[in-house]
């Protein structure tokens, strides 16, 4: 039933908290205090310790929460109230600032990231949010993922936060604090989702389980904040447990043989990711630049004709002679910028949609078709292509962007539009693996220097 604490609550209000949540809510304060605590109340150095992943983060809720009470100090009673707008859902508030009460999860983190102590709607609406805050914002976000884990110099990368920044941000010095959440939220479907599951891991259930996919090998492009980007973005890429290396490779020119072997024989989501440098005499990081594709497979579905091929090579459930169809993927499947720019492009569910998520042909399939030779996503259906791939990979001007013709995914542009012909340095293909019993490497990884 709780201490006499949460007794005390419950007997002059009603509240949102069940009587075993109210019990872990004592003890916790309890914790807190034994980090430090004057006359009872709570301080700055009592939140510290407990967010060594967020340490910064820790001081601005403690001022956020102090904020919200009357006589400006946190004793259990006002750590209760202001922890219900945090974990609890607006229905269920009972004790709560009622000026906060239309405010979602990511609305309130964000506040608090952003050090914002305004009380009224109107006032925070008009709040300016700048763009090294809003690159805070999002960077103590992904930061969530290190959950009770302090982030060391090498994995301290704001390059994720900035991606997503220059996306929000658009080259504009700030935004009003609407026009940045709405950016925001956009770009990051699962950002309340995340703030909440957080809170609830951090106050009342340590037990709660989240996180990023695991590597099974290190990689040149993907690190933890990307791929916490990706998982916060994506419904499909949210289920992931692990990425499973399938080929890495500087760019050579027998490359396209070896990936259209694991596209033919792959029975997962594939991930392919770009690496791109405008000038090779240029040995900078903004001067590159990284994007990709999430192509989701279902097995009980195929569309490429060599896919289906193998699956039954006596034509019993296909007919030989139908139309060779050399797309292969469903519409879970998306395209992505990384860098400078962090963007999602999801398949378009419309009735023009063409279905061309992705496109592989090769010499070896031997088929007498008019169709090029190269691995493609996104386009017509008609020869034209979001992102083309030549089947000489390297140095071959044919290997392009077109942002002007997409009838799968949505528009926008991958890369700055100057930018049509690509320089490839880097491709990475990995493999999703959704479920526990699978989460063992691949013996037929392809690495390659």
């Amino acid at each position: 039933m709780g201490g006499s604490k949460s007794k005390s609550i419950k007997k002059h209000a009603k509240v949102a908290f069940s009587d075993s949540e109210l019990e872990i809510l004592e003890v916790y304060f309890e914790l807190l205090k034994c980090h430090d605590s004057l006359n009872g109340y709570l301080t700055q150095k009592s939140m510290v310790p407990e967010f060594p992943e967020n340490p910064d983060f820790s001081i601005k809720l403690y001022n956020w929460m102090r904020e919200r009470c009357k006589n400006q100090q946190i004793d259990y009673t006002n750590f209760v109230i202001t922890l219900e707008l945090l974990l609890k859902e607006q229905q269920e508030y009972y004790l709560s600032d009622y000026k906060f009460r239309v405010l979602e999860k990511f609305e309130l983190f964000a506040l608090i990231s952003l050090g914002c102590l305004e009380n009224e709607k109107e006032a925070i609406n008009r709040f300016q949010v700048s763009y090294s805050q809003g690159s805070q914002v999002i960077k103590e976000l992904l930061n969530m993922y290190y959950f009770n884990k302090e982030v060391t110099n090498s994995q301290r990368n704001d390059l994720a936060a900035r991606s997503v920044a220059n996306s929000i941000f658009d080259q504009k010095a700030s935004l009003p604090f609407n026009q940045f959440i709405g950016q925001a939220k956009q770009q990051l479907i699962y950002a309340n989702k995340m703030c909440k599951q957080y809170f609830t891991k951090k106050f009342i259930d340590p037990h709660l389980k989240y996180g990023i996919p695991t590597l099974t090998s290190s990689s040149f492009i993907l690190n933890d904040q990307i791929l916490a980007l990706l998982q916060m973005s994506s419904p499909d890429f949210n289920r992931i447990k692990q990425l499973d290396l399938k080929f890495s490779s500087s760019v050579g020119y027998d490359d396209l043989e070896h990936i259209t072997e694991i596209i033919i024989e792959s029975q997962q989501p594939l991930l392919f990711i770009f690496r791109n440098r405008e000038d090779e005499t240029q040995n900078d990081t903004f001067q590159q630049q990284i994007f990709g594709a999430y192509i989701s497979i279902d097995q009980t579905i195929e569309t490429h004709f060599i896919r289906k091929q193998q699956k039954d090579p006596m034509g019993i459930l296909y007919n030989p002679n139908d139309q060779v169809s050399l797309y292969f993927g469903d519409e879970k499947s998306f395209l992505f910028s990384l860098l400078p720019k962090y963007q999602l492009f999801m398949s378009t569910f419309d009735l023009k949609s063409k279905q061309c998520f992705g496109y592989i042909n090769s010499r070896a399939f031997n088929l007498k078709v008019p169709q090029p030779y190269g691995l493609g996503f996104g386009g017509d259906g008609k020869g034209n292509f979001r992102i083309w791939i030549d089947e000489n990979l390297k140095g071959n001007a044919t290997n392009r962007i077109n942002n002007s013709c997409d009838q799968t995914y949505e528009m926008g542009y991958l890369l700055e539009p100057h930018i049509e012909f690509l320089n490839l340095t880097s491709i990475e293909i990995w493999g999703a693996v959704f479920e526990e019993k699978d989460m063992r490497p691949s013996n037929q990884n392809k690495l390659r220097s």
